[in-house]
């Protein structure tokens, strides 16, 4: 079952991490006062910040109930006392991740509700309330998560695996931008990652999806994979096409006959995914003002061949796109 997720303290800080969590999918609940709650029931939440401002419709209340199973604490440091004694009513064992400034919060929390509870979290970022139902976001964020406590160890993990959730997301889709390749010119994609052109589009397709992301204030996860993409993103091409194709390209056997979702959507004559895969680096791309070329031309010529069912050989595609 999802692990439900409340943010208690819907001020700037809270009311971002519980947009940003509500964007990737989680099942989260901002708590806060009367005039923040009942202005983001009645219009949602406005986002203003380093992308295009947004409103997200999440839910809001004045009074914590229920049986969470984690519990974002990001009131002010002098509220923590507080918050953790209304936190303590209730029938819940949820895991309390402290947020504040300062250093006194975790041995607080602790004191009220055991330390086997609380797993702290250090986050970067700055955010501006500017009235109810509206908050800016001035800085990228960074946090990091750990056991302030021997007793809570073993909560840290799904703690760390929530909050790089929305990374995580971000990760996979860098993953997935090359799948319109597959798709425009029907091969498997072992052999079209090793198409010196293929390639070499491919690569600049996750260079930009990489960097429109950072600039947007999306960043990525701290796996494998995505420590890849970031080298992708900084390195002259040739070293990126070394790492291409040990890391990536490798993965694939050359004989190997997989196609990707996106193939395999064309070939049943489902609809294109594609507006869900390059399309949100294009979209970003337009909020910030940063072009998008290489996947604002897969996009097209993807839709291209999703309407005539008509490949196009490498050549072909490549010769819409300047290196």
């Amino acid at each position: 079952m999802p692990e439900t997720v409340v943010v208690y303290g819907a001020g700037a800080i809270g009311s971002l991490v519980g947009a940003r969590l509500h964007d990737a999918g989680v099942d989260v609940q901002l708590i806060g006062r009367a005039a923040q709650v009942d202005t983001v029931r009645a219009n949602g939440l406005l986002v203003r910040g380093l992308a295009e401002s947004r409103v997200v419709h999440l839910p809001a209340a004045t009074v914590l109930d229920g049986a969470p199973d984690i519990i974002l604490l990001t009131v002010k440091s002098q509220d923590v006392q507080d918050a953790c004694r209304v936190i303590a009513q209730l029938h819940s064992d949820a895991t309390v991740v402290t947020m504040q400034n300062g250093v006194r919060s975790d041995g607080e929390a602790a004191e009220a509700l055991g330390r086997d509870r609380i797993v702290g979290c250090v986050l970067n970022i700055s955010a501006t309330y500017l009235e109810p139902g509206v908050v800016e976001q001035n800085t990228r964020e960074f946090f990091q998560v750990g056991a302030p406590f021997p007793e809570s160890a073993p909560r840290v993990d799904g703690v760390m695996s929530l909050l790089s959730i929305a990374r995580a997301r971000w990760t996979k889709l860098m993953a997935n931008l090359n799948n319109a390749i597959m798709a425009i010119t029907g091969l498997p994609i072992g052999k079209a990652l090793r198409h010196p052109g293929l390639a070499r589009l491919s690569i600049a397709t996750i260079r930009e999806g990489v960097r429109t992301a950072q600039l947007g204030g999306y960043g990525l996860d701290q796996s494998r994979r995505a420590r890849t993409f970031r080298l992708m993103s900084t390195l002259p091409m040739p070293l990126s096409y070394r790492i291409f194709r040990k890391r990536l390209a490798g993965n694939f056997p050359a004989d190997s006959t997989y196609g990707p979702s996106t193939l395999q959507s064309l070939k049943r004559g489902s609809s294109s995914e594609l507006d869900y895969l390059n399309g949100e680096i294009v979209t970003l791309g337009k909020q910030i003002g940063r072009p998008t070329p290489y996947n604002s031309g897969l996009l097209e010529q993807g839709r291209a061949v999703f309407a005539t069912g008509r490949h196009q050989s490498p050549e072909e595609l490549l010769r819409n796109f300047k290196f």
